[in-house]
């Protein structure tokens, strides 16, 4: 005899990660102070849901609800994530009974290379992505000098060069937020394109604490580069880095390689990279976010991308095709043509 499913909601922090870290598709963004965080950064409004069998969490799904432009939003970050079909069946049909007329559709994008499961369940493919769709992933299972080994050689000598030229790195907390957040202003500045407030970066590294250092290196104290980096559980990611000053005393290598070290010492097996181009062709202007990454040796990891499930009749099954006729204009305005632009895809 079959035994049931049954789909609740989720109120235990760590049983939630627990469960999810057990999942193939477990992520930093399914995470439950992911979650919390988005609740202090963004006004977004966390929902965390659970398939069940026998008491035993074999799927769930981290939603974050709110207005964007005065429409009702719905997305789920990096989910949903499960460990059988017939879990993420009973999820699905959950969620479709439950959210239905809150949104035109709900927004996903799973750590899946294969969207069928969720095709079939009624999502389809979204005009736009959300998150990479690749991205590279170091291992930490071997020792530091082995991990250093398996960069590229010229990875390699431009740790030892930053060494040479005095270049120091240093891992801080809250007490480091505003300096290394003027930096990736300036960065941003820079480079011709907006980054997050202050509030934001406050948020985050009070949310996560010691999981999420920021490590800034500096030679004759000038502040060269910096990155935030955000343990969850064996996991570790890149996301945010910022340089400024004399970079050709590679500071960026160094940071990279002490980060992983200490992720390495906190119990991390793996180091994301936090995304690159699917496509990293020459002319994507993320190419050198892609030759940066790609010569510290890891593996690249492809996804599905992003997909949709439509929530209300007809309005949600012709949202994609609005958004798409919105993002063709707005390119068609910058200048680009008459053409879906996405370098993440």
């Amino acid at each position: 005899m079959a035994t049931a499913l049954r789909v609740v909601e989720a109120h235990d922090p760590q049983a939630w990660n627990a469960a999810m870290l057990r999942s193939p598709g477990a992520d930093l963004l399914q995470g439950w102070e992911w979650g919390e965080f988005k609740r202090l950064s963004g006004g977004w409004k966390p929902l965390r849901v659970l398939a069940e069998r026998d008491g035993e969490p074999v799927a769930g799904v981290q939603l974050l609800s709110r207005r964007v432009m005065g429409a009702p939003s719905l997305y789920a970050p990096r989910g949903p994530w499960w460990l059988d079909e017939e879990g993420v069946n009973a999820l699905v049909r959950w969620l479709r009974r439950k959210l239905a007329w809150r949104a035109p559709f709900l927004r996903t994008d799973p750590l899946i290379e294969d969207a069928a499961p969720l095709m079939r369940l009624g999502f389809r493919r979204a005009p736009r992505q959300v998150q990479p769709r690749a991205t590279i992933i170091v291992d930490l299972t071997r020792g530091e000098e082995a991990i250093l080994n398996g960069y590229d050689r010229q990875v390699r000598y431009n740790v030892r060069l930053a060494e040479r030229k005095g270049v120091v790195v240093t891992r801080g907390g809250r007490e480091s937020i505003e300096e290394f957040w003027k930096l990736l202003s300036a960065t941003a500045t820079r480079k011709g394109f907006a980054e997050r407030d202050l509030s934001y970066f406050e948020h985050l590294v009070a949310v996560y604490g010691d999981a999420a250092p920021l490590f800034l290196a500096r030679r004759e104290s000038e502040l060269l580069y910096g990155a935030l980096v955000v343990a969850c559980g064996p996991f570790a990611y890149y996301l945010y880095g910022a340089s400024g000053g004399d970079r050709s005393a590679k500071p960026s290598e160094l940071v990279q390689y002490q980060a992983m070290c200490w992720a390495k010492r906190r119990g991390v097996t793996r180091y994301d990279m936090w995304g690159i181009p699917a496509h990293p062709t020459e002319d994507n202007p993320l190419y050198g976010v892609y030759r940066f990454k790609h010569g510290f040796g890891g593996q690249t990891a492809f996804y599905a991308g992003a997909l949709d499930l439509p929530l209300i009749p007809v309005v949600g099954r012709a949202s994609g095709a609005l958004e798409t006729l919105a993002l063709k204009s707005l390119s068609l305005a910058h200048g680009e043509g008459f053409r879906l632009v996405d370098h993440l895809a």
